[in-house]
């Protein structure tokens, strides 16, 4: 099971996200604007699971960002994200970063900011010709996690049926719907960003993932979104129910997939549950 990895982040048709500009110094934690693609800016965290939610930069020896991702606190020293956020291939990856705001501007502080190495991936994780296979993350960080952030609940039950239901989605992603490449200053990417999103009819079909379509929703996942967390309250208390992990569609000439037309598709936790339950008491943390 120990599979390391870290990760070159690459703007593909395989990648979610979603974004917008924020103020440099939106620390409040206790309460929202409202409410990626037409999604509402978060200036604070509430119980709808985005205190749970997190900056992930994977970044090589000199301590620099190569790439943006989105994550989900599942304990006090581990995040759960997409698998094809690490590129294990890569020779030039060092580590992670785990920033605790709700934009880039932040990501100087060293109070925000956590630090890693260890990232594990299923054996199984693959790309394929239909899209990503097992595509999740179980990345641990030293340090703890400041006041105002918590770990969000696991959906561990594969028979809750969210078919036709609304989840909060937050990442830090893209803010347009362009091909523009991430770099050093992320481009569009960076602030945090939540949308509601409805799930696809056909949530049971498939065992270990589910789609958000295009068609009936006004918001969109795009790249920089890549592991954020879908989230349904239950009880009064938020659940993590699913990880953003890509978006296909028709390619334009110059390669880019537009991600208010495509699919995107989200990995199902309930399926991985287990998995990451091993991955902690195997890695003894």
């Amino acid at each position: 099971m120990k599979t390391y990895s870290a990760l070159l982040i690459v703007t593909a048709a395989f990648l979610l996200t979603s974004c917008g500009p924020g103020p440099e110094n939106s620390l409040n934690l206790d309460g929202e604007n409202s409410s990626i693609i037409n999604g509402t800016k978060v200036s604070a965290r509430t119980n709808d699971g985005s205190r749970g939610v997190v900056l992930f930069l994977p970044v090589n020896s000199l301590g620099m960002a190569t790439g943006i991702c989105t994550a989900t606190l599942i304990s006090d020293h581990s995040v759960l994200t997409a698998a094809h956020c690490y590129d294990k291939k890569s020779k030039t990856l060092a580590g992670f970063k785990i920033i605790f705001a709700n934009n880039k501007g932040i990501a100087t502080r060293e109070a925000y900011k956590r630090e890693g190495t260890v990232v594990v991936t299923p054996k199984n994780y693959r790309k394929t010709k239909i899209g990503l296979l097992n595509d999740v993350a179980v990345a641990f960080f030293d340090g703890g996690i400041p006041e105002g952030y918590e770990p969000i609940e696991l959906e561990r039950d594969p028979n809750n049926n969210y078919q036709n239901r609304f989840v909060n989605v937050y990442g830090y992603g893209k803010n347009r719907d362009s091909a523009e490449v991430f770099s050093i200053g992320y481009g569009s990417a960076g602030d945090l960003y939540k949308a509601v999103i409805k799930v696809n009819g056909a949530y049971g079909l498939m065992p270990d993932r589910y789609h958000l379509l295009s068609k009936g929703n006004s918001q969109f996942v795009c790249s920089g979104d890549s592991g954020g967390g879908h989230f349904i309250n239950v009880n009064g208390k938020p659940r993590l129910v699913g990880v953003t992990s890509s978006v296909s569609g028709t390619k334009d000439i110059f390669g880019h997939v537009t991600c208010t037309k495509g699919t995107s598709t989200a990995m199902k936790v309930s399926h991985f549950a287990t998995w990451i339950d091993q991955v902690h008491a195997e890695y003894g943390r």
